[in-house]
């Protein structure tokens, strides 16, 4: 991308021609942002989203973690206050667009952090400090704290703040009290700003008013490579000057953006130092409005918040190794619960230009591949049913999938320009590491700005971390041999 998009200025030589690969959250975002700055602007994308509307349950859609049902969207990271507070400006832009939209894409219904034990851990009570800090500290509730439960009745929240016991479960720990088990209830705490967004609905509706704007887009092709030129000076090096599709078609640009997710090491290796693919499991049940009435009432969004729970402590370099979480029924009446505590990976045999380890780098399985969960994860969801939602306890899985992420390597996203030369004329924008579909409506804006560029840039200084260390005799390594 030129230098002038970073400033928000308009191209500085006419109306310059910039490819997008990728119709998900941060194609969408980036793409129409670049369109009200004055570039043309064609979004390329393999999959048919002009047919399939976004269907989260298609069978042809193959591996885009945009595309679901919905979306968890909270503030509370934390020591990174940079996305608590994007977090509330993308929250702000949800409600406005709550207004213009058909259908509602963002529901304030609250979300119930729920601990390990009945204590709060030490990232919980960082996020109480940061929203202490901002003002906002009164839009938190945490369970057992008087003043908390009083402000809670009085703001209409009480009937969300739920308690949960503790309960003795077996012996795998000599340590109870530190387990949790111990008769008390889990400590929680109630973030009246969270909630979700419909991810799948959010990007149909992004996608069409892109194309309204002038955006075009092109569905159901697939970007074999980009495309590099010979610059004028002989001995200078080429440059990538276009894509090239499956079909054989070139087509010429000034900048192509990669922004196609878990597919995006695969079309620019370069990235894969950066990224690696992942996959977190999820599994729903699916309500029938008559047949479960009473349950299609009590986990609607008006009485029932997002929960998250932390089933185990985090591992002794700071990793999440246990996290659930369940959503409000949608309209449909799905109730969607992932597993996060492990992401899994799936390694291959990587290209010699791309980062490798042990000659492998992951990439997503298939989706006719990606529909049946690990058995770590059917057990560790099957626990939180029981203890959370315990009516649905015997009731068998709708649907299971794996969702495929694209992890960085510290959580923080990549968007940026690679600095190689011969790099010039690519831009990404990629890294969501499980957490970007909440900054739909401002991201595109905000890398515009430059406003995050010193923790999203490209940082092969930095040490891979966030599980990216691991290479393929990992734990998480779907291939590797027990």
């Amino acid at each position: 991308m030129s230098e002038s998009s970073k400033t928000g200025s308009q191209p500085a030589q006419g109306r310059q021609n910039i490819i997008v690969v990728g119709a998900g959250i941060f194609g969408l975002s980036l793409a129409t942002e670049l369109h009200e700055r004055g570039y043309r602007v064609t979004v390329l994308e393999r999959n048919r989203y002009d047919q399939t509307a976004y269907d989260p349950l298609d069978a042809s859609t193959e591996n885009a973690a945009s595309v679901d049902h919905n979306k968890i969207f909270r503030a509370s990271y934390g020591k990174k206050l940079h996305y608590q507070r994007l977090a509330f400006e993308a929250r702000q832009r949800w409600l406005e667009l709550n207004e213009q939209a058909d259908t509602p894409l963002f529901s304030a219904c609250g979300m119930l952090r729920v601990q390990p034990s009945n204590t709060l851990d030490a990232l919980e009570q960082e996020t109480l400090r940061n929203m202490t800090r901002d003002g906002i500290r009164s839009s938190q509730f945490v369970e057992g704290e008087e003043e908390d439960a009083n402000r809670a009745e009085a703001q209409g929240w009480a009937h969300k703040l739920l308690r949960f016991d503790l309960r003795q479960q077996d012996e795998r720990s000599e340590d109870e009290e530190a387990q949790g088990y111990n008769g008390h209830c889990f400590a929680a705490t109630l973030d009246s700003t969270a909630g979700f967004i419909s991810s799948s609905e959010a990007c149909r509706y992004f996608q069409r008013r892109a194309e309204a704007l002038g955006v075009h887009f092109r569905f159901g092709v697939q970007v074999q490579a980009l495309l590099q030129q010979q610059q004028a000076h002989p001995n200078a090096p080429r440059v990538v000057r276009g894509v090239l599709l499956s079909s054989g078609q070139e087509i010429a640009c000034d900048q192509v953006i990669v922004a196609c997710g878990s597919s995006s090491t695969q079309l620019f290796p370069a990235l894969s130092y950066h990224v690696e693919s992942s996959a977190g499991s999820v599994a729903a049940f699916q309500l029938d409005a008559v047949r479960d009435a009473a349950l299609w009432e009590k986990y609607a969004a008006e009485r029932f918040p997002v929960i998250t729970w932390k089933s185990a402590v985090r591992d002794g370099e700071g990793r999440d190794t246990g996290s659930v979480y369940v959503l409000p029924r949608t309209k449909e009446g799905v109730i969607k619960i992932g597993y996060r505590g492990v992401k899994y990976t799936n390694f291959q045999a990587a290209p010699d230009s791309a980062y490798s380890q042990k000659g492998q780098w992951s990439i997503p399985l298939p989706s006719v591949s990606s529909h049946i969960i690990p058995r770590q994860s059917t057990s560790s969801i099957r626990t939180f049913v029981q203890l959370f939602l315990p009516e649905l306890a015997q009731r068998p899985f709708a649907w299971t999938k794996l969702c495929w992420y694209t992890d960085s390597l510290d959580n923080e996203f990549v968007v940026d320009r690679p600095p190689k030369e011969e790099w010039s004329g690519v831009f990404v924008c990629t890294g969501g590491s499980g957490h970007g579909a909440k900054f739909l409506p401002v991201l595109g804006k905000v890398r515009a700005e430059g406003v995050m560029k010193s923790f999203w840039r490209w940082r092969e200084d930095k040490p891979r971390g966030n599980g990216l260390d691991e290479g393929p005799d990992g734990d998480r390594n779907l291939n590797r041999a027990t």
